[in-house]
C-alpha cells in the first residue's frame, strides 16, 4: 500500500507540478519572441519627420521629399499625420517665381490651401523651406477664388537633399 501511495502522490503532485513548469517555460520563450518581433516591426514603422503645417489649431507632422528642377524652382510631397488625432495628410508645397502653390488633403477628402486672394510667402534658405502667416482655406473654387477659411498657420521643411526635378525623372524613363 505505500507504494501505491507513493505512485498516486507523483501522479497528482509532483506530474502536474513538472507539466506546469515545462509549460510555462515553453510560454516564456514564446512571449519573448513575439516581443522581439513586436519591437523590430515598431523600429520600422518610425517615421522620420523632417517638416510640419499647421492650420489653425491642426498641425500635421510630414515626411517631405523635395524636388528641384533646372530653373532651380522647388517641389516638396509630404506625407504625414495630426499626431494628437491620428488624422492622416498628404501635401504639395511648390516654391515658385511668381506662383508659390501649397495645399493638404486631409484624410483624403478635404483639402486645404493657401488664400488666393492673400500673399503666400514662402521662401528658401539653404535646405529649409519657411512660410508664416498663411490663410487657409478648405475646398477652395479656382474660378470664383472663394473658398471656407480654415485658420492661419505656416510651415517649416528641412530638405536634407534635393532630388531631380519630378517631370525630368517620369519623361527620362
Amino acid at each position: 500500500m505505500g507504494l501505491f501511495v507513493k505512485n498516486n502522490y507523483f501522479q497528482l503532485f509532483i506530474l502536474p507540478l513538472l507539466i506546469w513548469v515545462f509549460s510555462s517555460c515553453a510560454t516564456s520563450e514564446n512571449t519573448v519572441e513575439i516581443l522581439e518581433e513586436t519591437q523590430q516591426v515598431e523600429e520600422e514603422n518610425i517615421k522620420v519627420f523632417n517638416g510640419w503645417i499647421q492650420i489653425g489649431n491642426q498641425k500635421f507632422d510630414m515626411e517631405f521629399a523635395c524636388y528641384e528642377n533646372k530653373l532651380g524652382e522647388t517641389t516638396a510631397i509630404g506625407n504625414g499625420e495630426n499626431l494628437k488625432t491620428r488624422e492622416s495628410a498628404e501635401a504639395l508645397v511648390q516654391v515658385f517665381t511668381g506662383k508659390p502653390y501649397v495645399g493638404l488633403l486631409k484624410n483624403g477628402s478635404t483639402m486645404f490651401e493657401a488664400s488666393l486672394n492673400e500673399p503666400l510667402d514662402l521662401s528658401i534658405n539653404g535646405f529649409e523651406i519657411t512660410a508664416g502667416a498663411i490663410s487657409w482655406q478648405k475646398n477652395l473654387d479656382l474660378e470664383t477664388t472663394y473658398g471656407e477659411f480654415a485658420g492661419f498657420g505656416s510651415l517649416f521643411i528641412d530638405c536634407k537633399q534635393f532630388e531631380s526635378d519630378l517631370l525630368e525623372e517620369k519623361f527620362s524613363n
